[in-house]
């Protein structure tokens, strides 16, 4: 086995992680709220009123669905330190916009492919705030990994009275820095192949599990400078 020895690096540390989930309320009331929502029902455009498509009785199946490539999250503003007492510590008080257009599509069944109804593009923007361990030169990079949304039609005697939305945001927030690590190690190289008796069709790429057991071989003490 080889012999450990110093190493310097350069590597990314992660300083905070956290992930969150804010829930948005969105109504579109009234005439206004129908001129907004600017709905095209059955291929004609400008502002149609689905409540004269929806049969008595039935309530329209509401889905959210964002413009592809438009929601997003960064960093704004300045931060600000504040010291939490119950942990003894001073954390970053840090301000988080995200913002992104959707459409609402309006269904009568779930298994119907083409939606009934569908907006025009929907603009929001929201801010929140996080205390996060976030020092003067770390980054902060946002991550929405996932949106979504659903909602409610109210038809008054025949004719659209309001949209009540509720849009569903799931974000991901890290806060990282370029370092310079000392550690005890050794370079690696290849360990021996392990042939398969049998031949395989090639899978989907995947993130397969490690062997710690077998490779990297090396143990040490990080440490950081």
């Amino acid at each position: 086995m080889a012999e450990f020895h110093p190493l310097c690096i350069r590597a990314e540390k992660l300083y905070d992680w956290v992930t969150r989930q804010v829930d948005k309320e969105l109504t579109f009331s009234g005439p206004a709220g129908l001129a907004e929502l600017d709905f095209d029902c059955d291929g004609e455009e400008g502002a149609d009123d689905p409540c004269d498509l929806l049969p008595p009785g039935e309530d329209f199946i509401v889905t959210v669905v964002e413009v592809e490539d438009t929601v997003e999250c960064s960093e704004v503003g300045t931060r600000r330190n504040v010291f939490v007492p119950e942990l003894g510590i001073e954390l970053q008080e840090v301000k988080i916009r995200k913002q992104g257009s959707f459409v609402v599509e309006l269904r009568l069944d779930e298994d119907d492919v083409d939606p009934i109804c569908t907006s025009g593009e929907i603009d929001f923007c929201l801010f929140e705030k996080f205390l996060l361990c976030a020092p003067e030169g770390t980054e902060v990079d946002c991550d929405v990994f996932d949106f979504s949304g659903s909602g409610v039609v109210c038809c008054i005697n025949g004719e659209f009275s309001s949209l009540q939305l509720t849009l569903h945001i799931c974000q991901s927030v890290q806060v990282h820095a370029d370092v310079i690590l000392e550690i005890e190690g050794a370079e690696c190289r290849p360990r021996e192949d392990i042939i398969l008796p049998i031949s395989r069709l090639c899978p989907e790429i995947a993130f397969p599990p490690q062997c710690p057991e077998i490779f990297p071989a090396h143990n040490g003490h990080h440490k950081e400078k």
